[in-house]
C-alpha cells in the first residue's frame, strides 16, 4: 500500500513536467503562427512635404523584342550571332524550303500576268470588234442602197444623160481602182509596213466595191430586165436589209462593252491569281526572321539543323541605347493614385548613390496576379546619363503624388 502511495507522488511531478514540455513545443512549433503584415506603399512625406507611393520593379530597355518564326521548321542559316548589331529589316535566320517557295512565286506571277492580260484583251478585242462592226454598218447601209438604186433603174427607163454620168462614174472608180493598186504594190511587203500596207489594202477593197457598184448601176439601166431579174434584185435587197439589221444589234452589243459574264470570270480568275500569289508569299516569309528595328542580338537560340517550336522564343532583340523602368509589386491599392507624367525618384540597388528622376510614361489598364496579389505595371522613363546600367537591375522608384 506504501509503494503505491509513493509511485503516485512521485508520478505527479513527472506528468506536470511532461505537460508543460509538451506546451512549449506546441507553442514553438505546432500552434498557427499569425500572417505577419505586408508592408505596403503608404503615402508619406519623405520628399519635402510631398506625399510618396513607393514600388519595386527593373531595369528593360524602352523598345526590346521576343522573337520567333510563326510556324514548325528546320533552321538553314542563321546570319547573325548574340551580341552582334542588327539593322531594322535584316534577315536574321531562315527555314529550309525556300527554293520550292520561289517557284511557287514565279508560277503565281506568270498566272496573275496571264489572267491580266487576257482580262485586258476582253475590252481591247470588244473595242477592235466594235470598230470592224461599225465599218461593216456602212457597208451594210451601202448595200441596201445599191440594191434599191439597182431595182429602181430595173423600172424606171434611163435617159441618155443618165448613162453618160453611169459611164463617167465607172471611168472614175476605174481610175481611183489603180491608183489604189499602185500604192499598194509600191509598199514594200515588210513587218514594218504592216500598218501602211493594210490601210492600202483597205482603199483597195473600198474602190473595188465602187468599181463593181457603178458597173452594176450602168448595166440595170441599159439592159432589158426580166422577171427573173427583178425577182434576184429584190431577193439581194431584202437579203441586204436582213444583214445590215444583224449588223446593227451586234454593233449595238459591242457598244455595251465585253460580255458581263466573261468578264466576270476573268475578274474571278485575276482576283484568285492575286490570292494565291499572296499567299506564297506570306509563306515564304514566314521562313524568315527578320529585325523590326535596330538593335543588339540579346539571345539567340537557333541552331542550323535543329527544328523550331513556334511557341518558344528564338531571339531577343533590344535598342540598348535607352532604357525605363517596369514596376513589379505595384497594388491595386496605390495604382489609382498615379497618372501619365507624373514625375519619379528612382534609386538603383547597383548603384545606391545616384538618385535618378524620371516620369510615368504608361500605366497598364489591367492587372496581373502576382504571389497571391493583383500587380499593375508601370513604365516609367528616365535619362541614365552615363551609368553602365544592365537589363533586369533591381529599382527601387518614388512616384512624387501630385500636392
Amino acid at each position: 500500500m506504501k509503494t503505491t502511495v509513493w509511485k503516485i507522488l512521485l508520478g505527479i511531478p513527472i506528468v506536470i513536467i511532461l505537460v508543460w514540455l509538451g506546451f512549449q513545443g506546441y507553442s514553438n512549433y505546432l500552434a498557427p503562427v499569425p500572417p505577419t503584415p505586408t508592408p505596403t506603399a503608404a503615402p508619406d512625406q519623405s520628399d519635402s512635404g510631398r506625399e510618396v507611393v513607393s514600388a519595386e520593379g527593373k531595369i528593360v530597355p524602352k523598345q526590346y523584342v521576343r522573337l520567333s518564326f510563326s510556324i514548325p521548321g528546320t533552321v538553314e542559316e542563321v546570319f547573325v550571332s548574340q551580341g552582334e548589331q542588327a539593322k531594322a529589316g535584316q534577315l536574321l535566320a531562315n527555314l529550309s524550303g525556300k527554293e520550292e517557295l520561289e517557284a511557287a512565286i514565279t508560277a503565281a506571277e506568270l498566272e496573275l500576268t496571264s489572267a491580266e492580260q487576257d482580262l485586258e484583251a476582253l475590252y481591247e478585242h470588244v473595242e477592235l470588234a466594235a470598230a470592224q462592226a461599225q465599218m461593216n454598218l456602212v457597208d451594210a447601209r451601202e448595200d441596201v442602197r445599191d440594191a434599191q438604186r439597182f431595182i429602181d433603174a430595173l423600172n424606171a427607163t434611163a435617159s441618155q444623160e443618165q448613162i453618160d454620168a453611169a459611164e463617167a462614174a465607172i471611168v472614175l472608180a476605174e481610175r481611183e481602182l489603180e491608183r489604189a493598186r499602185k500604192l499598194l504594190s509600191d509598199i514594200p511587203d515588210r513587218p514594218a509596213n504592216a500598218a501602211r500596207r493594210a490601210a492600202a489594202e483597205l482603199a483597195v477593197y473600198a474602190t473595188e466595191r465602187a468599181y463593181n457598184r457603178a458597173i452594176t448601176y450602168l448595166n440595170a439601166m441599159t439592159g432589158s430586165p426580166s422577171e427573173v431579174d427583178m425577182e434576184r434584185a429584190e431577193a439581194n435587197l431584202a437579203l441586204a436589209e436582213a444583214q445590215l439589221h444583224e449588223i446593227e444589234k451586234e454593233y449595238e452589243i459591242l457598244q455595251e462593252g465585253p460580255d458581263p459574264d466573261d468578264v466576270e470570270l476573268a475578274q474571278a480568275r485575276l482576283e484568285n491569281a492575286e490570292a494565291q500569289l499572296v499567299a506564297v508569299q506570306t509563306r515564304l516569309q514566314d521562313l524568315e526572321l527578320r529585325a523590326p528595328f535596330s538593335g543588339e542580338i540579346v539571345t539567340l537560340n537557333l541552331k542550323v539543323g535543329e527544328v523550331v517550336n513556334p511557341t518558344l522564343t528564338q531571339l531577343i532583340l533590344a535598342d540598348q541605347s535607352s532604357w525605363r523602368v517596369e514596376t513589379t509589386d505595384l497594388t491595386e491599392k496605390d495604382v489609382g493614385l498615379l497618372s501619365i507624367g507624373m514625375p519619379v525618384k528612382i534609386t538603383l540597388n547597383a548603384f545606391p548613390d545616384e538618385i535618378l528622376e524620371g516620369v510615368v510614361q504608361e500605366v497598364a489598364l489591367t492587372g496581373e496576379e502576382r504571389r497571391g496579389a493583383v500587380t499593375y505595371d508601370v513604365r516609367i522613363d528616365f535619362e541614365a546619363g552615363d551609368l553602365p546600367l544592365r537589363w533586369e537591375m533591381t529599382a527601387f522608384v518614388d512616384f512624387l503624388l501630385v500636392e
